[in-house]
């Protein structure tokens, strides 16, 4: 027999693989007593036309249960009627040839001791019934025929005394023998409930409920054979370590639930995990492409929206990126690949959602390659300043510019995005050095032009030890004031050396710097921060200009942040519509592809080129 044939065959686990391989081998013990009692009445010369027919018919009962038995095929209803028939058609067999004087002397100890075997197959409810059926039959049959199939006298009193003795004993045989059944089936139901508990164990994460990376990646190959078009998609969640530092892990766990929850709903998904960590993945059916785009676009609105955890509301945002099945790639591992590809471009851009696109992301960078080549960048001068211009409320007049390094010239298929290495600078402990190098190429270009110079610092560079001091001799050796210069942070900075870096802020305000809290409105948005920390000035974050339930968002942070006495500017403005709405507020600073793009900074004597 093959190795596991009964678990290969039981996967609706309808019964327990044991029932099933005692089943088949009480069957095949069956058969071989059905042939030595067969053989053993053809040796008394008691052969006969219905001994044949007997044969025959036991046999192919037996045959038909160890068929159910070994492919699980109507095991349970098979086995009930096959055992059954068996049991009545020997003992209507037994009366049969007792009433005509055919009765055999292997008849009776074949009706006492062949119900043993049903112990073997049946519950210990059946076997109950079974025993009070029993006992009756043999009571039965000794009272009646058992003298005369024997050819020895007995008084009716001897005759019913006997009858009573064996058919108690016969009962109360099955009965005991039921106790051992019902405690086996405990026993299997025990085992069955452990077998199931560690498989779901092996298949899930314990936390969310959804499968685990292993189980997952089972399905994704089933359903990859299968043929069926489908999706994979990868996703990252973007503001949960953060989260998880400010509310605690119990928060945490409660909003990666969230997002399993999410996940696990939807017409066409077939299958969701949770990778580990912050990271999810999901399986769509794709019938046609539409309706999978429809439903790859309602999970990342369920996931992105914002979340309950019962003190709050928090939105932790999510990268998302994938890939078709047999579209996008023409092998299971290039399949996985593509969907990691595309998340990992929508984390670098911002764009929150992307599909593989072969002609982008073929020429993704490896994270090694990148900081080994960064390290080149910075030495030969690679990395370049772009301004982008602030406006003021009427979109007319330039109050201001952005700095932002952009990597020019690097040899590869495509220049590496500021998405892709600046958090290469912070992890290698760069970012000082590049800004200092665009401030010392930008400020000979700009410090004759009106306005001022917002730059971004982050919680690593405050807590630098000589950054105000390296700061300050590098705006002193180019002419260029304190008082025009803005420190652009982001909440970011509440969650990494809060004190230090508070203080930080608060000698670079001394010196005439303003200190502008960026990206308001895309993370977690505490009024709290606008207190913490010494801020002059609020950057509204574009996603507040989604739609129009968001845009009633931003009017409203718009009062409450002048209200507070607080400057606001409005970043990533791309439409007539939102300047239109937003030109009734005075003091109001605008920023976006409306207004100009960032824009590379070439110095040439005295005079300023913007050069796309």
């Amino acid at each position: 027999m093959r190795k596991d044939v009964f678990s290969r065959n039981n996967s609706g686990r309808t019964v327990s693989d044991r029932s099933q391989r005692i089943a088949f081998w009480v069957c095949v013990a069956g058969a071989g007593v059905n042939a030595l009692l067969f053989g053993l009445y053809v040796y008394n010369d008691e052969l006969s036309a219905q001994l044949i027919a007997n044969f025959l018919i036991y046999s192919a009962v037996i045959g038909l249960i160890a068929w159910a038995s070994y492919y699980n095929r109507y095991f349970r209803l098979l086995l009930c009627i096959g055992v059954g028939f068996i049991y009545a058609h020997m003992w209507s067999s037994a009366f049969y040839e007792a009433w005509i004087d055919q009765a055999s002397n292997l008849t009776f100890p074949t009706l006492l001791f062949a119900p043993l075997f049903l112990v073997l197959v049946m519950g210990h409810r059946l076997l109950i019934g079974v025993s009070l059926v029993q006992g009756l039959a043999v009571f039965g049959y000794v009272k009646n025929f058992l003298a005369s199939v024997y050819g020895f006298e007995q008084s009716a009193g001897d005759a019913l005394t006997m009858a009573i003795q064996l058919g108690a004993l016969s009962s109360v045989s099955l009965l005991v023998l039921a106790a051992v059944a019902y405690s086996r089936d405990r026993t299997d139901a025990r085992l069955l409930s452990l077998l199931k508990n560690t498989e779901r164990l092996a298949a899930e994460d314990p936390l969310t409920g959804l499968k685990n990376r292993r189980s997952f990646l089972e399905v994704v190959e089933r359903r990859w054979d299968d043929e069926a078009p489908f999706l994979i998609a990868f996703i990252d969640l973007d503001r949960f370590k953060p989260l998880n530092d400010e509310f605690g892990h119990a928060v945490g766990d409660l909003v990666l639930q969230k997002v399993g929850d999410q996940l696990n709903t939807g017409e066409f998904v077939r299958a969701a995990a949770r990778f580990g960590g912050d990271e999810f993945a999901v399986l769509i059916d794709a019938p046609d492409c539409n309706s999978a785009e429809l439903e790859i676009k309602k999970i990342y609105d369920r996931i992105t929206s914002k979340m309950d955890i019962g003190t709050d509301h928090v939105n932790v945002g999510a990268s998302l990126g994938y890939a078709y099945a047999f579209e996008d790639a023409n092998e299971l591992s290039q399949l996985l690949h593509a969907a990691d590809t595309a998340m990992r471009r929508s984390k670098a851009t911002g764009l929150g959602l992307s599909r593989f696109d072969a002609e982008r992301d073929d020429t993704s960078i490896s994270l090694p390659a990148l900081q080994e080549l960064f390290r080149r960048a910075l030495k030969l001068g690679q990395i370049k300043p772009a301004l982008q211009p602030i406006v003021s409320r009427s979109g007319t007049v330039t109050v201001g510019h952005e700095l932002l390094a952009r990597w020019v010239d690097s040899g590869l298929k495509r220049d590496p995005t500021p998405a892709e290495f600046i958090p290469v600078a912070e992890r290698l402990g760069l970012l000082n050095d590049v800004l200092w190098s665009i401030l010392d190429q930008a400020i000979p270009a700009i410090k004759d032009l009106p306005g001022f110079l917002a730059i971004n610092v982050s919680p690593s560079q405050l807590s630098s030890t000589r950054f105000i001091e390296d700061l300050t001799l590098t705006l002193r050796r180019h002419g260029f004031p304190m008082s025009r210069l803005e420190l652009e942070i982001t909440e970011q900075i509440a969650f990494r050396n809060l004190e230090e870096n508070t203080e930080v802020l608060k000698q670079a305000r001394a010196l005439g710097c303003k200190i502008v809290l960026d990206d308001f409105g895309a993370g977690y948005s505490s009024l709290s921060l606008l207190d913490q920390f010494p801020i002059d000035k609020v950057k509204l974050d574009k996603s507040l200009q989604q739609s129009n339930n968001t845009r009633g968002v931003l009017q409203a942070t718009m009062r409450l942040v002048t209200d507070l006495g607080f400057e606001c500017c409005v970043e990533g403005i791309e439409s007539k519509d939102v300047v239109e709405e937003l030109s009734q507020r005075d003091g109001l600073q605008l920023q976006g592809f409306l207004f100009g793009r960032p824009e590379l900074v070439q110095c040439e004597t005295t005079l300023l080129r913007l050069v796309s």
